[in-house]
């Protein structure tokens, strides 16, 4: 097995000589248990920025582009392109090329990957790690080897026991199966890619650090205290305008009440002043007082008879 990885770390040599090195500190040898899925960083050169990047397997300089893998990132900026591989088989186990797609040669950096029903021969928890600006950060990385315990920024320098890294403090400390390492002091600078590394193995971690959580907590508080000032600028234009309000719609109330009063009321007032003129023109028109020309008896007794008064008595009732 040993003479293989010497061959290979030759072929990958000599491809790079021929082919267009990609000419960077990398990952060369890498385990994962099967089932799993892992990510592998391919580091590239500034001239190689705006090519086509891809992922081969095989042996080169003839191998075969792998179809399967979709997720391929490409960050211009770092000059690193990451690929994904999911849901590993011990029939995926072979050697890769971190492959930058040219005119007539392609550029290829190779590794090799072991898929494993065992333990792997180095692995980590999650290759994916969040920090926050100011903190610090541990990761374990678990092997079975008994020396050459580092940690690498991937295109950077390592640390075996304590040192710095983009000046961020760097400690590596032992456990019972591997080394620990803590990372503190971190700066958004710190973000990328770093790497396990024991005996000949390797294990890639990507490192994001975030802005610190007290300048977050900062944002949110005064977001609080704002949203807390509109609400009371808001309770009290409520208690302030309510009252008025309250004694408008009492007078509007009021006065509709007394429109509805009224016109309820008109029509009587017409019909009984209408017939209170009907009975007056009634009492008029038949009252015996009142009519000329009329021949009868008064109360008193005396007799009318065209006006003039007769001595005889005649019996009336009123």
């Amino acid at each position: 097995m040993m003479w293989m990885t010497e061959l290979f770390l030759l072929t990958i040599l000599i491809t790079g000589t021929i082919s267009g090195s990609l000419n960077v500190f990398k990952v060369n040898l890498m385990s994962v248990q099967q089932g799993k899925s892992i990510t592998i960083p391919c580091l590239y050169g500034a001239d190689y920025k705006n090519h086509e990047k891809y992922l081969c397997f095989g042996y080169a300089p003839v191998c075969k582009e792998v179809q399967s893998i979709k997720e391929i990132s490409d960050d211009q900026t770092n000059l690193i392109f990451t690929v994904t591989t999911k849901k590993l088989t011990p029939r995926d186990t072979g050697y890769y090329w971190c492959s930058v797609r040219k005119y007539f040669i392609d550029a290829i950096s190779g590794f090799h990957l072991e898929v494993t029903t065992a333990t792997p021969k180095l692995y980590v928890d999650n290759q994916m790690i969040t920090a926050y600006e100011g903190g610090q950060v541990v990761i374990s990385c678990y092997h079975r080897f008994n020396n050459s315990n580092k940690w690498c920024k991937i295109g950077g320098p390592c640390v075996s026991t304590i040192g710095n890294i983009s000046d961020a403090s760097v400690e590596l400390s032992e456990m019972d199966l591997g080394f620990r390492v803590t990372m503190s002091k971190l700066t958004i600078n710190n973000t990328g890619w770093y790497m396990c590394l024991a005996e000949n193995q390797q294990m890639p971690v990507h490192i994001t650090v975030q802005r610190s959580t007290s300048n977050r907590e900062r944002r949110s508080f005064a977001w609080v205290v704002i949203l807390g000032f509109l609400l009371v600028v808001a309770c009290i234009a409520v208690i302030l305008f309510r009252p008025h309000k309250e004694i408008a719609e009492m007078f509007s109330s009021r006065k509709r009440s007394e429109n509805l009063y009224v016109s309820m009321k008109r029509p009587n007032l017409q019909t009984n002043q209408h017939e209170d003129e009907e009975a007056q023109e009634y009492e008029i028109m038949f009252s015996p007082e009142q009519t000329p020309g009329v021949q009868g008896t008064n109360c008193k007794g005396n007799y009318s008879d065209g006006g003039h008064i007769a001595d005889k008595e005649h019996y009336c009732t009123c």
